[in-house]
């Protein structure tokens, strides 16, 4: 642009752009000399426009896309044209027209494979032509013909469509021709696909290939078990657009059209606007069952109906649709609402909204909404299985039915669709719905519903932090959770939750408020500053939470220095501590249920984590043996009950066997959900502290009961085969209870 800032429209490409001394463009000038125009390098006046040339890159060194001008003085006055003048007269007496079947790079895979349109043309233009391939398959050919005694003319001919598909196979650019290309032959293709197979120039499909539409045993013998033909797949009417069967004659229009073509004109339909159609009273086949309606009602005018052309039916003419008064709709009939039939898929996958159904059922007369034949067997199904529900708890119940009433019960139902129904109403339930239906085999289980709750916390604590921060943060949940380079035991999403819990409002100041990006530009003194605001339990779990954080991050080297390496975080354990007389006193009698009473006993008596009560199992309670097996992954611990405990145990069990005795739960501690649900969950750790007396918790009479026997003892031996604890734990109770006999003596 620099050198020939003239801007101008270049007369080969027709486009306005910088033009040179000869009057054209720079890509224009690349063109010339890439592809040889010598017509526009001569400036002949008789060269005709050229598309514009597009130009992706090219060499430097490469003289051949040089823009440089075409026509410059020599030293003799003379112009640079020789060349070109030469390249002409080889372009005029090279025959018109564009390259056919023009040779590939053998072994080239195409972008895009198009069928060919392959005629007489294209066949006299290889005539003459040397192609590859040939001098294997004309004795093939040959051998064909003295075998089955065959003429000439098939010769000649088959000869011609051979030479044409290995044209092709050239022009594909592959060592053997592919199978399916010799569909685009206008002739023999059965009889070529034999030549080439023996010639070994044709690469055979999975299945068998036909190109003939008929069966000619007496023109091909030499087709012995011809392929059968492709099944003839639906098509429709080009006038009616009508679906035509399988079963019906070949073509394109049906039969209804065909006998309305033989006695009607052609002209455009005034209803359907498509022209070329045959008509009666100005509208094709299609339109003219409508003629009433659309004197009745004009506004109808531009609908059809879609059609399908049946091979058996009424016979005579094509009556109109019938227009009768105005019927006004009975809106006290409640009839179930329209339902898809079983494994008709949707169209479009969209998620549904509940609110307007809810709305239509609020507003309809009251009573149950009108179900049909499957779907009321299959709600009074739902009702015999859960037979301790109360008359006036019936949330699980209402759920189904509204399922059932607008869906049906022949197609499966979504579980994004039950709970999305449970989420806008309290009154409904999703999980018993969803397992129920799970058992009848008519729920399609959604995966984000199954996913942890926990890591679903994490993922979206950690999506609302800023990048990179939230890379980094990322970076160190999975060194957490093992999957970095090193081996490790990967940490629970639990836990990653509870340490995230503590940083996120630490992260969120530093990126929110301190202008941080990264957390590489975290300072020790930073650290520290967050680490003072917070005292007790707190700062513990928050110092522990950021050493953490940040020797992943230096491990796995996304910071540069570790600034929470020298932070304190003091004793995490503590000293146990044992709960005031006081507070023990008449503790069984405050347990109002059996469920209470197992648990004070357990705890305070046997010093059982509430974590180990939650997985204890039924098959683990020996009361002929007086005892019970306690999960500790895979070890076992077994607790030797005395006579309160063993009596409670027997009490919890009756009381158990009493109150569900259709209960499947394999767990021992159960309640009302958990004891008759189909997913056996164990109970959870709130419905166990509620279990307890205010003021006192699960670890509270776990701590005392084993200070108490060390106090007593103050042999960690003891402890250890008592309560199955480790010889730390047991040298820390030991320790707390008689700190004289273990303090180091001065030197």
């Amino acid at each position: 642009m620099r050198t020939y800032p003239e801007r101008g429209v270049c007369p080969r490409c027709r486009h306005e752009a910088h033009l040179n001394t000869d009057g054209l463009c720079k890509p224009c000038l690349s063109a010339i000399r890439a592809e040889g125009d010598a017509e526009w390098a001569l400036g002949l006046e008789e060269a005709r426009p050229r598309p514009v040339q597009l130009t992706v890159g090219g060499t430097y060194g490469d003289r051949s896309v040089s823009s440089r001008p075409l026509r410059r003085p020599a030293k003799n006055g003379s112009k640079v044209g020789k060349e070109w003048w030469t390249r002409l007269r080889q372009q005029r007496a090279a025959p018109a027209g564009p390259p056919v079947l023009e040779a590939q790079v053998r072994g080239q895979i195409p972008l895009f494979t198009v069928p060919r349109v392959l005629g007489d043309a294209t066949v006299s233009a290889i005539v003459g032509r040397p192609v590859d391939g040939w001098q294997r398959a004309r004795p093939v050919i040959e051998a064909i013909e003295a075998e089955h005694k065959m003429s000439p003319g098939w010769r000649r001919k088959v000869a011609e469509m051979v030479r044409l598909a290995l044209a092709v196979r050239e022009a594909e650019g592959a060592e053997r021709l592919p199978e399916a290309m010799l569909r685009d032959l206008p002739s023999n293709g059965d009889a070529v696909r034999l030549v080439l197979l023996r010639a070994g120039l044709l690469e055979e499909a999975g299945r068998p290939m036909r190109f003939s539409i008929s069966d000619q045993p007496s023109r091909t013998p030499y087709i012995t078990a011809p392929a059968p033909l492709p099944p003839r797949a639906p098509r429709q009417c080009t006038d009616c657009w009508d679906w035509i069967p399988v079963a019906r004659r070949a073509g394109f229009v049906c039969d209804p059209c065909r006998h309305w073509r033989e006695r009607t004109g052609r002209g455009r339909c005034c209803r359907c606007g498509r022209d070329g159609l045959a008509l009666r009273g100005g509208r094709c086949r299609g339109c003219h069952p409508y003629r009433l309606l659309d004197d009745a009602r004009p506004a109808s005018r531009r609908f059809t109906q879609l059609l399908i052309s049946l091979p058996a039916g009424k016979g005579g003419p094509f009556e109109a649709f019938p227009v009768g008064e105005a019927q006004e709709p009975n809106y006290d009939e409640r009839r179930p609402a329209l339902h898809t039939s079983r494994g008709q898929e949707a169209l479009f996958a969209l998620r549904r909204d509940w609110a307007p159904v809810l709305a239509r059922l609020r507003s309809a007369p009251a009573g149950e909404p009108p179900l049909t034949a499957n779907a009321r067997l299959l709600v009074e199904e739902f009702a015999r299985a859960r037979p301790g529900q109360r008359p006036d708890y019936k949330k699980n119940t209402r759920t189904l039915t509204i399922l059932m009433y607008w869906l049906g019960a022949e197609a499966a139902v979504l579980e994004r669709d039950v709970y999305d129904l449970a989420r806008i109403d309290a009154n409904l339930a999703a999980k018993p719905v969803c397992q129920f239906l799970r058992s009848c085999g008519l729920l399609v289980e959604d995966p984000e519903l199954h996913r942890d709750r926990d890591q679903m916390w994490v993922e979206s604590a950690v999506a609302a932090l800023p990048e990179p921060a939230a890379s980094q943060v990322r970076t160190w949940v999975k060194v957490m959770r093992e999957q970095g380079p090193r081996e490790g035991e990967p940490r629970g999403y639990d836990g990653i939750r509870r340490y995230l819990a503590h940083l996120q409002p630490i992260l969120t100041t530093w990126t929110a408020t301190a202008g941080v990006t990264s957390l590489r530009e975290i300072t020790k003194r930073q650290v520290e500053d967050a680490v003072d605001g917070v005292s007790g339990y707190a700062r513990r779990g928050l110092a522990t939470a950021l050493r953490s954080l940040f020797r992943a991050l230096k491990r796995e080297r996304v910071v540069f220095r570790n600034p929470a390496r020298d932070l304190p975080v003091g004793d995490i354990k503590g000293i146990p501590k044992s709960i005031p007389s006081d507070l023990m006193m008449g503790l069984l009698d405050q347990a109002t249920t059996p469920l209470g009473r197992l648990v004070v006993a357990l705890a305070a008596v046997h010093a059982l984590p509430g974590k180990e009560m939650q997985r204890l199992h039924t098959s683990g309670l020996d009361l002929s043996r007086g005892t019970l097996e306690v999960r500790r992954g895979l070890l076992r611990h077994t607790l030797y009950l005395e006579e309160l405990t063993h009596q409670l145990a027997a009490d919890w069990t009756a009381y158990r066997h009493h109150r569900w005795p259709l209960s499947c739960n394999p767990h021992l501690m159960v309640t009302q959900k958990t004891a008759v649900d189909p997913d056996h969950p164990a109970v959870s750790i709130g419905t166990l502290r509620g279990a307890l007396p205010r003021g006192l918790t699960l670890s509270g009479l776990r701590q005392d009961r084993i200070l108490n026997e060390a106090a007593q003892s103050a042999d960690p031996l003891r402890l250890m085969r008592l309560f199955g604890v480790t010889e730390q734990t047991a040298m820390r109770y030991v320790t707390a209870a008689h700190p004289e006999r273990t303090s180091k003596l001065p030197r």
